[in-house]
């Protein structure tokens, strides 16, 4: 008799864990979220996701629905979540959430901080999700599907890495890093820019699919300004997560035609220099290239010369785009602040220090490896 009352109240204490969990199939898990702000209200849009329709397949059923987006609005986004709580048939989980969309419209107001606040300090999100801005409507935006119905986990606002790898121009940003970079100096922080391109089509007409078109830059409390398609270019050689990358040069023949050169491993060193009382730097960018046999015939030399220049010619062109709007989209700032820190104290205001067209002192670009074979990567 002793025995069996032991062994039920082992068992009470052992299940009474698991007495408060919510089961899986009773809640609705948040993807993705888009936030705006318009007449004084946050305006936030759910994405909901199917895990039941995801886990049967990495590509669902064409008849099921994949997601939908809820719309709620309040004076916080705290009021906003609870007033969509209140047009939900579940409970709904915020730890699956990979990515957030902050509008224009946020970024031009002074609430950026008071949202970014919200999702830093609820327990149920994660410092890993992404981060991204948009103009476009945020409810059509969060309803675009992968192409060829893929789950939306593997979306390019979800998954941005994977197709990074393969087209490395405007580098995925997460909150983590996001929060980071607008700590240190200067204080700024480049966001990638997305939009619902129309480039894909299915025999049921245009197949909308999320495209990169630039960046935002921000600070804590505005938006600086903006740098899309070939005004943005020159970021991706100034980093060294830069996998892969491409250049279109013009040959030497009486006919107008180009080359495409597939340029990668980036390694992008900035060292600051104090001259005339002014902090100035000195750019070094190495990278390898592989073109087919027929660019090789060119000649070597000739070559690296068309591609280095090509390549410093980006970098300048957004430097000067960015100076336009006084943005430090090359943080030139923090590096100052990382490798002469007595000047930059002496220099820099609220962080950041003035930047001009002579600030770039020297700008070396230089191939390390350069390959005539024929590229196993597309």
């Amino acid at each position: 008799m002793k025995k069996s009352l032991c062994f039920f109240v082992l068992c009470s204490l052992l299940l009474a864990s698991c007495w408060d969990n919510n089961e899986p199939e009773r809640m609705l898990y948040i993807h993705g979220v888009g936030v705006d702000y318009k007449d004084g209200q946050f305006e936030i849009y759910a994405q909901l996701l199917d895990f039941s329709n995801i886990a049967r397949s990495d590509q669902p059923s064409t008849d099921a629905i994949q997601t939908e987006v809820g719309h709620a609005t309040g004076k916080t986004i705290d009021e906003a979540a609870v007033n969509l709580y209140r047009a939900v048939d579940q409970r709904i989980l915020w730890g699956h959430l990979s990515y957030v969309v902050f509008s224009n419209q946020l970024l031009k107001s002074s609430h950026l901080e008071q949202a970014v606040d919200s999702f830093v300090r609820y327990r149920e999100t994660r410092y890993t999700m992404w981060v991204y801005t948009s103009d476009e409507p945020l409810n059509e935006l969060l309803l675009v599907t992968p192409i060829l119905n893929k789950g939306m986990t593997y979306s390019r606002l979800a998954d941005p890495l994977n197709s990074y790898y393969q087209e490395s121009f405007i580098e995925p940003i997460s909150l983590r890093t996001m929060l980071i970079h607008l700590d240190e100096p200067g204080h700024e922080v480049n966001i990638p820019f997305v939009v619902s391109g129309d480039r894909w089509e299915t025999p049921k007409g245009v197949d909308p699919v999320y495209e990169m078109q630039g960046i935002s830059v921000i600070t804590k409390s505005q938006l600086k300004g903006s740098l899309f398609d070939a005004d943005a270019e020159g970021l991706r050689w100034m980093t060294n997560e830069t996998a892969r990358a491409q250049i279109t040069l013009e040959n030497d023949d009486d006919q107008k035609s180009y080359t495409t050169i597939i340029v990668d491993k980036v390694k992008r060193k900035i060292t600051p220099v104090e001259e005339g009382g002014q902090l100035r730097f000195d750019i070094s960018i190495e990278v390898d290239v592989t073109t087919s046999g027929k660019d090789g015939r060119k000649g070597e030399e000739k070559l690296k010369k068309e591609i280095t220049g090509q390549i410093k010619k980006e970098v300048e062109h957004t430097y000067t785009k960015s100076l336009e709007q006084n943005m430090d989209v090359y943080r030139l700032s923090e590096q100052a602040y990382r490798k002469k820190l007595k000047a930059w104290k002496r220099l820099n205001d609220n962080g950041r220090i003035q930047l001009t067209e002579q600030s770039i002192r020297k700008l070396d670009v230089s191939i390390k490896n350069i390959r005539t074979e024929r590229t196993t990567r597309h």
